[in-house]
């Protein structure tokens, strides 16, 4: 009813705001599909927006090296999953914007469609959907299941309601035990709901460091050491020699580091800081503003062409900063001081860093919450701040490696996650469904 009542006042707002009609039209059912069956079996995966189509990706690769068979569909809520949908998955899936909850839309949806499963990813609970595909004989799945505390106490005060929804499901993988423990407190079936981590962060090691393998298979913990001794090697560091990546970094927190570096360097004369812009068309600009202050520098290309003879490296080559992390003392992650929503902390948390970043973690705010609740992840709110808890850590280095394992074991858990969850895909393509 609620969907029905605001209706209008969404047409009104495609309308205001220059959203295509095509749009709302698409939203309604009312698309040409041009979606054409090649597989006996259909997976439809429904991602509100960007950070849930990262999952789906994940999970569609470890499907791929599974050899899971189906034609796939991915619809989102927002302009921008969708074209981050397109872009990543364009030549393996049909992507389009979701249908608006109203029964006779998502009859449309189905009818056009003809899903075997439907995935819906993190909390996206859209009552009717669920109805009508278990209405329709269509297996439903959560993956990447996720209840913050304040969404539980919402609805709790539905709860009656909520667990019926929750009654449609044919399983659920959630991130954490303690997702899982709040969805049984709103009635999930405890034998339907398993704990498989974040399919986002699912970052195998060996893929992350490839270009350092030399064919020989090695552990983890290996590849970790191998990789460390490489770079330690390659950037010419005396044992012990401490040093800063800044990861990721954009307009204005090059400066801010800069300054952090000039800080700290009193107390930690052999600091070694290692600038990773996220862009490398702003490479001459800090090469400029390093000029202007005095300070030398050096090309991670230069240093690898011979010696070291500078404290500051400019990473100007891409693909690398994933790997650099292995060698780092300290990580500074970007985009977090400055208004972009950050970048994937759990890069340096795979590697064993305990990483520092802003306050701006809207695009990674689940990767943030797993780090932070194991105390293995820290938020600073300007340059003084990451200045203290650096030397802090200096001077308490048995503490920050404690933090450093827990980064670990946190990354760990997320190992497998897209496997797991395939799994759940595979298995759910293959068995008769239940009406809730």
């Amino acid at each position: 009813m609620l969907v029905v009542a605001a209706l209008p006042f969404f047409s009104l707002y495609t309308w205001l705001s220059g959203r295509s009609c095509a749009e709302l039209r698409q939203r309604l059912g009312a698309f040409n599909s041009d979606f054409e069956r090649k597989q006996d079996r259909c997976v439809w995966f429904h991602a509100a927006s960007v950070g849930e189509v990262q999952a789906v990706v994940a999970i569609l690769s470890a499907m791929q090296d599974m050899g899971i068979k189906a034609d796939i569909v991915i619809t989102t809520v927002t302009k921008q999953g969708l074209l981050a949908a397109k872009r990543q998955c364009m030549n393996q899936a049909y992507c389009l914007f979701a249908p608006l909850d109203l029964p006779w839309v998502i009859e449309r949806f189905i009818r056009k469609l003809d899903p075997s499963l439907y995935v819906c990813l993190e909390t996206e609970l859209w009552p009717n959907m669920l109805r009508l595909a278990k209405r329709h004989r269509i297996n439903t799945l959560l993956l990447n299941g996720r209840l913050s505390k304040k969404s539980l106490r919402k609805y709790l005060w539905g709860k009656p309601f909520v667990r019926q929804i929750l009654a449609c499901f044919d399983a659920a993988a959630v991130i954490h035990s303690l997702d899982r423990e709040r969805y049984l407190a709103l009635g999930f079936d405890q034998d339907k709901i398993d704990v498989h981590g974040n399919a986002k962060y699912d970052l195998p090691l060996s893929k992350v460091a490839n270009s350092t393998l030399t064919g020989e298979i090695l552990s983890d913990a290996s590849l970790r050491e191998s990789t460390r001794i490489h770079y330690h090697e390659a950037l010419d560091l005396v044992p012990n020699q401490p040093l800063l990546v800044a990861g990721s970094t954009h307009a204005g927190e090059e400066a801010i580091l800069i300054s952090v570096f000039e800080n700290l360097l009193p107390k930690i004369p052999n600091l070694v800081l290692l600038l990773a812009p996220r862009h490398l068309d702003r490479l001459d600009q800090i090469k400029n503003d390093l000029r202007r202050k005095q300070i030398g520098f050096q090309t991670f290309s230069q240093v690898l062409q011979g010696q070291r003879n500078t404290q500051v490296i400019i990473l100007d080559r891409m693909g690398e900063l994933a790997k650099l992390y292995a060698v780092a003392t300290y990580v500074f992650c970007g985009g977090s001081l400055t208004p972009q929503g950050g970048h994937n902390i759990m890069e340096p948390a795979i590697w064993g860093k305990s990483p520092f970043y802003g306050p701006n973690m809207q695009d990674f705010r689940d990767a943030r919450d797993l780090l932070e609740e194991a105390k293995a992840g820290f938020t600073v709110h300007d340059g003084q701040e990451l200045s203290d808890r650096i030397w802090y850590f200096h001077c308490h280095q048995e503490e920050f490696q404690q933090a450093a394992h827990r980064a670990l074991t946190v990354s760990s858990q997320q190992q497998g996650s897209a496997h797991k969850q395939a799994m759940l895909v595979s298995r759910l393509l293959t068995v008769n469904v239940h009406h809730c």
